[in-house]
């Protein structure tokens, strides 16, 4: 049997499915997080919180104490006032800002520096660890349900520390303004992409590499609890890679068609 061939089909099956996540944990724009605000806000309404602070929490969907609040504030002013963005809008109202730049982001996020992706890797570990199974199956195997996984996303976000959240934010910037300056993709290599999957496979025992490999070949016919595992173990060790194999899980895992070279082989 053909070890380099088997490998290729498993990472093609592997970049493939999760192509669809990278607009799920990128895009976190009002539209896009309209369910779980609604969600966050019968909380705090139950939890007895003011009329006003809840008009507040309309706008904004993070709470007081959260440093994503300040930030995504801070972002949406930046949207508003980003005249390449105003001149892409038809209407120019702050939500036809916002949607713009939700698309912009998400097609721009395979032009940002590896720093970059190795910062929202980071994040969007953490998100996944608070997924439950059929959540995160679905994620790995593609066509998941954008509603239902912010959701679950968003009490995470809304726990980011200062830290964080500023990376958050300055993640989706760099996206959207690669985006609007016409800057090319950066390619992750088939190669490279099987260095990466190989690494974390020698970073473990015989007995977790032989679980891996067989996880990552039956992403379509697991369990949702085995297949949550397999996206679990992609995007910790992933994110606990030395470099320069950590960059190359980041790219991998989140930069979709537009960032994979093995996808579109």
């Amino acid at each position: 049997m053909n070890i380099n061939f088997n490998f290729r089909h498993i990472a093609i099956l592997l970049v493939t499915t999760v192509a669809a996540f990278s607009l799920g944990c990128l895009v976190t724009t009002q539209h896009h997080v309209k369910t779980e605000v609604n969600e966050y806000k019968n909380d705090r309404v139950r939890a007895g919180e003011t009329v006003r602070e809840r008009s507040s929490i309309s706008e904004n969907p993070y709470s007081l104490s959260s440093p994503m609040r300040r930030e995504y504030d801070e972002f949406r002013k930046w949207v508003f006032e980003n005249k390449k963005i105003v001149y892409l809008s038809r209407s120019g109202n702050r939500q036809d800002l916002l949607d713009i730049s939700g698309a912009l982001e998400a097609k721009g996020v395979s032009k940002i520096s590896t720093e970059l992706l190795e910062q929202r890797l980071s994040s969007v570990n953490k998100i996944i660890a608070s997924l439950d199974a059929h959540t995160c199956s679905t994620l790995i195997r593609g066509g998941f349900n954008l509603s239902e996984f912010m959701i679950q996303a968003f009490p995470v976000i809304n726990s980011f520390d200062e830290g964080e959240a500023k990376a958050w934010i300055q993640v989706n910037k760099a996206a959207i303004e690669a985006q609007l300056a016409g800057s090319p993709n950066i390619v992750l290599s088939t190669e490279d992409a099987a260095r990466a999957l190989i690494k974390i496979a020698r970073l473990s025992n015989a007995s977790q590499s032989k679980t891996y490999f067989s996880g990552l070949a039956s992403l379509k016919t697991a369990s949702n609890e085995d297949a949550c595992t397999t996206a679990r173990t992609l995007y910790s060790l992933g994110n606990e890679l030395p470099e320069p194999y950590r960059g190359y899980m980041a790219r991998l895992l989140l930069t979709g068609r537009d960032g994979n070279e093995i996808i579109n082989n």
